[in-house]
């Protein structure tokens, strides 16, 4: 809730607009509003439930497998690092492959055909209808 009320504190500063022409300062103010209510029921329920805060409760990290977790983390640095070099289509489709196969898809084709068929028709979506300017790395496409 803190977090939220210095979000709209901030938003202060900015101007709001009107409704015809919306300022920078609405969309933050309107994000800090909703986060501050959020926080406020999530408080009430947590609070309503029964024993309040003494009661132990189980870890929220508890039966997260790391692994998974750091080789997701790895594939994105990756993906960060080589998007300019190798362009948006290739490393997309590596990383998708990358991810689906860490997931646990027991067979191998169908990670490589889902995430390379959904690097392909993210491609057409953004590049050609959008128009929006993509890495083209060593291919040129």
């Amino acid at each position: 809730m803190a977090f939220a009320a210095l979000i709209c504190l901030e938003a202060r500063r900015l101007p709001f607009g009107t409704a015809r022409t919306p300022g920078p300062g609405l969309l933050p103010l309107g994000y800090g509003t909703l986060l501050f209510l959020l926080a406020v029921i999530f408080v009430l329920k947590t609070g309503f439930k029964g024993g309040g805060l003494g009661e132990s409760v189980s870890a929220p990290w508890a039966g997260l497998k790391w692994k998974r977790v750091a080789y997701t983390l790895a594939g994105l640095l990756v993906y960060a690092l080589l998007l300019d070099r190798l362009g948006y289509l290739v490393c997309t489709g590596v990383l998708l492959v990358f991810l689906f196969w860490g997931k646990g898809t027991s067979r191998r084709s169908m990670a490589i055909m889902g995430g390379w068929s959904i690097s392909i028709v993210s491609y057409i979506a953004f590049k050609i209808v959008l128009k929006v300017q993509l890495p083209s790395g060593f291919l040129g496409i």
